[in-house]
């Protein structure tokens, strides 16, 4: 009966010595393996932390643009990133070499070619240089060079707007209103409608 009371107990005792053994051999290989992941992320911090110091100067190295292209491309394009520097506006001078501002009275000088192509059919034609009359265009002999408006010398106008120069391609910059009223311009003339044109520094002059 001792006998086989210790048959029955031995599979059961084998049992969980067999367990026993069983977790402690997967303790011991989750121990293992941590030990091997710890010292795999020691090797590759340290290969990393070799890998971001070598990007650091050495022995007193001086990164310039001469030896460094990378540092050379990125400070090509802060450069041109950087706002270009506000240059003065140019000023305009008149054909006797007075400044032109907004506001001034001008006459236009002596001329023959100055025409005025966007003003309205009832200004289309040109003035009596003795009479100072105005002569509309010829019906009859009309054509595409006729149809304007031939702007007389001593024809006064004002300056609305000076446009600069140096910020845009203006090759007339100075912007001029010609009123209607002899009484606005005090010249003699009576223009048939009020019109506003662009012209060249050099081909009026400042009267007030």
């Amino acid at each position: 009966r001792t006998l086989q009371y210790s048959l029955r107990r031995f599979p059961v005792e084998t049992s969980n010595n067999v367990y026993s053994s069983s977790t402690t051999t997967m303790f011991q290989q989750q121990r293992a393996l941590c030990c091997l992941l710890c010292a795999l992320m020691g090797i590759t911090t340290q290969r990393a932390f070799a890998f971001t110091s070598s990007f650091e100067p050495r022995n007193n190295m001086h990164i310039t643009k001469s030896n460094h292209p990378t540092k050379l491309h990125m400070s090509s394009f802060f450069a041109d990133a950087t706002p270009p520097k506000e240059t003065a506006a140019a000023v305009q001078r008149d054909a006797n070499g007075n400044a032109i501002t907004v506001g001034q009275k001008i006459a236009m000088v002596p001329h023959n070619s100055i025409k005025a192509y966007h003003v309205q059919k009832s200004s289309y034609g040109s003035f009596d240089s003795t009479t100072k009359q105005f002569i509309p265009q010829d019906e009859a002999n009309k054509t595409r060079k006729t149809s304007c408006l031939l702007l007389p010398e001593g024809l006064r106008g004002e300056v609305i707007t000076v446009h600069d120069t140096n910020s845009a391609d203006r090759p007339q910059p100075v912007l001029v209103k010609f009123g209607a009223d002899d009484e606005e311009r005090n010249d003699g003339y009576s223009l048939p409608s009020a019109f506003s044109m662009h012209l060249s520094a050099n081909e009026i002059m400042v009267v007030v």
